[in-house]
């Protein structure tokens, strides 16, 4: 219930898209005025939306909302780095010696120990039930009305010092100095974090357990990744597959959510092992964020691939789904390939079972099988269930091929796109998911493509996969198997009132990725043994 009021407050109010339109007046026979045609995008207006009991009730001034019982928040701070605010006129070396600027709700705790032995009886998180703070005279009077629940405000694990301190102003009661919460049996320590060792709150991740133990309650499961992210790579956790079975679960309500949604079935009981798959794709996803690698901390090892193939749309869409029936057909059009097809189509195979780094450009005119080698490869790798992803520099090239899509679409590459672009793929998306577990990438009618659409691809793909598998940044396309096709004979990159040696310039000949290309030839033109043809002659 508490997540779920937090999660309101920040939802916003209604909001509606509304737009004007001008509308001919047919009643009236004369002609019309001519009018600037609208502009759609400009007249849209996104505004705040007010049913009649909401404007009623806030005509009236009636309370919209109320706290009970109220909350007093209390700062936090190192000894002399608390806030000071000022009027931009005020005179700071007057304001810096004053002792105004150097009381603070924490400071003024201590001198409220020292003077009222009453108070000493209280932590700094229960002064507030006992003490009220006056804000105008910087000093805690005793309350004489209702009470008030005190709360320090949130410090990040990785604040060092400023974290220690928060965590012993949990438990020390009647403190009267900074030097007093370093105090541990007769000893002054030099750091809180040294009287948090000294106390025990640091043997068994106890300080973790109390971090995770506070902010659960309120923080969303993406929150609570993040912060188990943060405190595993940024901070000292002694065993950190314990406290990951402590909270795992608390880390999955979102991916429940979202898994009964797909599914349809709002009772769905999740396996833990298919939760915990799931969860650890996430976490591996924001160490990788992070710079980090999930499997140097312990944690569980889940088939990634398996995972994602459960979960990510985008991989489903390209797993056929009668592999046996597209193995009969990939054997029947293995038989029709001419010599050179053959030699082509046992090189690019050979290399993607070998999973091996692998650059190819199949040129070949028009009429000698390119197509057909793109159908045939296909076939065969689907039919084993692995994935192909198959573009084309234009629509109507693509919808030659199976499952086509034009490369701007599936890789989402800039459409003004520069020598320094490159496509809008992040790592732990579902597009960069598809690309990771990918066989082979085939790309035709490249030829007619500027050079720095390939080079936007080269980048991206160096860059996630590279995520588990550094090396690959030293790849073309990140090592991925990627097949290129096409005749330069035919449309060249289109430059607006470009000469021809501009056009030259932004071909793929010209991109420092065709030195590292093998050259495949097709020479054969199949199309002229086409019986129909020969008929028709």
């Amino acid at each position: 219930m508490i997540k779920y009021l937090f999660k309101y407050v920040t939802k916003g109010i209604d909001r509606a898209k509304v737009y004007f339109e001008i509308t001919a007046n047919t009643s009236n026979a004369s002609p019309a005025p001519q009018v600037a045609p609208p502009n759609e995008i400009q007249e849209y207006i996104d505004a705040r939306y007010l049913s009649t009991c909401e404007a009623l009730w806030r005509a009236f001034e009636y309370d919209i909302h109320f706290r009970v019982p109220s909350v007093e928040r209390l700062v936090v701070h190192l000894p002399g780095l608390n806030h000071v605010r000022y009027e931009p006129s005020a005179d700071l070396h007057a304001l810096l010696s004053s002792s105004a600027a150097k009381s603070t709700m924490l400071t003024e705790w201590f001198e409220g120990n020292l003077r009222h032995e009453q108070a000493r009886c209280l932590t700094y998180c229960d002064f507030p039930k006992q003490w009220t703070w006056d804000a105008s005279a910087r000093c805690w009077k005793s309350r004489s009305r209702c009470k008030k629940i005190g709360c320090m405000y949130y410090v990040h694990p990785t604040a060092g010092e400023l974290y220690y301190l928060r965590m012993l102003l949990m438990i020390i009661k009647g403190s009267t100095s900074y030097a007093d919460i370093r105090t541990f049996n007769g000893q002054v320590y030099d750091t809180f974090r040294a009287v948090c060792e000294a106390r025990g709150l640091l043997e068994s991740d106890n300080e973790w357990k109390l971090l995770f133990d506070e902010v659960i309650v309120s923080a969303s499961s993406y929150q609570l990744r993040q912060l188990f992210v943060t405190v595993v790579m940024f901070c000292h956790v002694a065993n950190v597959r314990a406290l990951f079975d402590t909270y795992w679960l608390s880390f999955t309500d979102d991916i429940v959510r979202q898994l009964r949604d797909t599914l349809g079935n709002p009772n769905y009981n999740i396996p833990h092992e298919q939760l915990m798959s799931l969860l650890i794709r996430k976490l591996s996803a924001a160490f990788a964020n992070s710079g980090g690698n999930i499997n140097d901390y312990g944690l569980p090892r889940i088939d990634v691939q398996c995972t994602l193939m459960d979960e990510n749309r985008l991989i489903n869409d390209e797993i056929d789904p009668e592999p046996l029936m597209l193995s009969m057909h990939a054997d029947s059009l293995v038989t029709q390939l001419n010599a050179q097809q053959r030699t082509i189509y046992d090189t690019i195979i050979g290399r993607v079972y070998s999973n091996s780094p692998s650059f190819f450009f199949v040129y070949g005119h028009g009429g000698t099988g390119k197509t057909f080698l793109w159908n045939t490869i296909i076939a065969r790798l689907r039919s084993e269930k692995k994935i192909v992803l198959v573009v084309a520099s234009s629509g109507v090239a693509s919808l030659l091929l199976p499952k086509g899509r034009t490369a701007h679409s599936r890789f989402k590459i800039p459409f003004d796109v520069n020598d320094a672009s490159t496509c809008n793929v992040n790592r732990g998306t579902m597009l960069a998911e598809l690309i990771q577990v990918s066989s082979l990438i085939i790309w035709d009618e490249v030829p007619m493509t500027h050079r720095w659409c390939f080079e936007a691809l080269d980048k991206t793909m160096r860059d996630i996969l590279s995520e588990h598998t550094p090396s690959n940044a030293l790849l073309p396309f990140g090592g991925k198997p990627i097949v290129f096709g096409g005749d330069f004979r035919q449309i060249l990159p289109v430059v607006r009132k470009g000469s021809r040696s501009s056009i030259v310039n932004t071909s793929i000949t010209n991109s420092n990725l065709w030195r590292q290309v093998v050259l495949l030839r097709l020479r054969t033109n199949m199309r002229l043994f086409d019986p129909s043809l020969q008929e028709d002659a």
